[in-house]
């Protein structure tokens, strides 16, 4: 089957809505009632951005026109620091492929298509956080791996488990954190 890769529009937010809510379908385990939430405070967010050239995406056809996959490149603005130049960094988000139609090498396009943008203008990195299923395509096209630590300050709503990657993360309140995130908060040395 062909497929032609495109720049979305504006008028193709609802797919990109639709596709970013099957990505966290997969990714995550949320509820029905989550994602609508979570679908309309994206379509929101994106809806200007998209306007103003600050989120671009691209999108994957199929010959009979439906949308089969897509990616966008959101510019975000990162803080002042001794040796980066960069004020704006591309970072890749809400990479999505049917099922039906994986396999076939069209996260890559969308993934090469977004890099050669990104270079044409100027930018000198991208940045993503990669879900498990998706790890092996940006690594083949050369993403390497930082290290980036996260300090959850509140549980999840409702506080029930939930699924990150391949980690089911369960959260903690504060009365049940280990004792050596306490203590450190505190101040104490002991060991």
């Amino acid at each position: 089957m062909a497929y032609r890769i495109r720049p979305a529009t504006r008028s193709d937010l609802d797919v990109l809505v639709r596709q970013r809510r099957g990505m966290w379908r997969e990714i995550g385990d949320h509820t029905d009632e989550e994602l609508d939430a979570a679908d309309r405070v994206y379509r929101r967010w994106a809806r200007p951005r998209l306007t103003s050239g600050v989120l671009v995406g691209w999108l994957a056809e199929a010959a009979d026109g439906r949308i089969v996959a897509g990616g966008c490149a959101w510019l975000r603005e990162n803080q002042p620091r001794p040796g980066w130049d960069d004020v704006v960094m591309p970072y890749l988000l809400s990479m999505y492929t049917e099922p039906e139609h994986r396999g076939r090498g069209l996260a890559s396009r969308i993934v090469r298509e977004a890099l050669r943008w990104a270079k044409a203008r100027g930018y000198r990195r991208m940045t993503l956080h990669a879900a498990d299923l998706g790890r092996g395509v940006y690594e083949r096209l050369g993403f390497a791996r930082t290290w980036e630590m996260r300090y959850r300050l509140q549980p999840p709503p409702r506080g029930r488990p939930k699924q990150f990657g391949n980690h089911l993360v369960t959260p903690r309140t504060p009365s049940r954190a280990p004792k050596h995130t306490a203590r450190a908060r505190r101040g104490s040395s002991r060991r």
